[in-house]
């Protein structure tokens, strides 16, 4: 019965997780699910993790493992699209892992509404891995749905929470040498499907760590989700100007986050980039001051940068002393 499953390549970007990676690996090769392609991508990682995935290769004949230089997240998911061989493609993270019935769910319900994406809810977790509630409902809306849910709540934008149809990466690639990738690709991919089947149980364990992406301090590498965040308002302005409004909302979420973090940087590293936000404020002020998407508290940090960078790093600031007195 397996062998007349279809294949799921499962694309494991590795990366200095000498900690982690037989957790994540475990939990793939252990999977209901069996008939897997597993591509583990060490992007040149500096500690053993090469040696690691070599040693799982000769263990299990469904891993395949490339060595490559180091080119970043983008680089390693592109280097396993590029060679993998399913109809069904999958992500996972080499510091998280995933229930033992991930794949065979999503898998399922693929089968049960006839579309070409599913995905579940993730499991956040520092530390030990906790206990969740199972049994929880699965149901298909259309993509109308799913990307206004995704960018006015700003949930569901990870690559890892997904088995996707091969096909949706026919003309897809992530952007290389850049960070905070996700959104950008997960719109787009949203948008070539009709329908989404949308599995609410927590199914992929995300494991916050320090110094990963998306926990390490500020640096330039943030910013990179300008770019991203604008590519999708620009992308819906042009093919769905009646979601505008709603990409505008997480583009705009995006300066106001990114100016915060950096108002208070004097390193000159950084002036570009909030001179960059500063310009994108006073281009978009009139038109996101009306956006029903923008909370009003946003709107009044919006306003206060479109005045003056004074005004806002004082409005930021006191912000910041009643959110600590909360």
């Amino acid at each position: 019965m397996e062998q007349t499953l279809p294949l799921i390549s499962v694309i494991v970007p590795v990366y200095n997780v000498e900690n982690y990676i037989h957790r994540c690996v475990d939990s793939i090769i252990n999977q209901t699910y069996k008939n897997l392609e597993i591509i583990l991508v060490d992007d040149g990682s500096p500690d053993n993790c090469g040696y690691i995935c070599d040693e799982y290769a000769r263990k299990d004949n469904r891993i395949v493992v490339v060595h490559q230089t180091n080119g970043g997240l983008s680089a390693a998911r592109n280097a396993g699209l590029d060679i993998c061989r399913g109809e069904y493609i999958g992500f996972v993270d080499s510091d998280d892992c995933i229930h033992p019935e991930m794949y065979e769910r999503l898998y399922n319900d693929i089968c049960k509404y006839h579309v070409r994406l599913a995905f579940c809810h993730p499991n956040m977790c520092r530390g030990e891995i906790p206990d969740v509630e199972e049994g929880l409902s699965t149901e298909c809306r259309d993509k109308e749905f799913v990307i206004l849910k995704s960018m006015t709540e700003q949930i569901w934008w990870s690559a890892w929470t997904k088995l996707y149809e091969r096909s949706l990466f026919a003309e897809i690639r992530y952007p290389q040498g850049k960070t905070n990738e996700d959104y950008a690709i997960t719109m787009y991919i949203y948008d070539q499907c009709d329908r989404i089947a949308i599995n609410y149980n927590k199914l992929y364990n995300y494991c916050v760590r320090e110094n990963s992406i998306c926990t390490s301090p500020l640096n330039l590498k943030k910013f990179d989700q300008i770019d991203n965040t604008l590519d999708v308002l620009l992308y819906m302005e042009d093919r769905h100007p009646e979601w505008k409004k709603a990409a505008e909302s997480v583009f705009i979420t995006t300066l106001i986050k990114l100016l915060g973090m950096s108002i208070n940087a004097t390193e000159k590293k950084y002036d570009l980039k909030k001179k960059e936000i500063f310009n994108y404020i006073r281009t978009y002020y009139k038109s996101a001051v009306l956006n029903p998407y923008i909370l009003f508290k946003q709107k009044l940090m919006l306003t206060a940068a479109y005045l003056h960078p004074l005004c806002f790093k004082c409005l930021f600031k006191l912000y910041m002393i009643i959110q600590r007195i909360k």
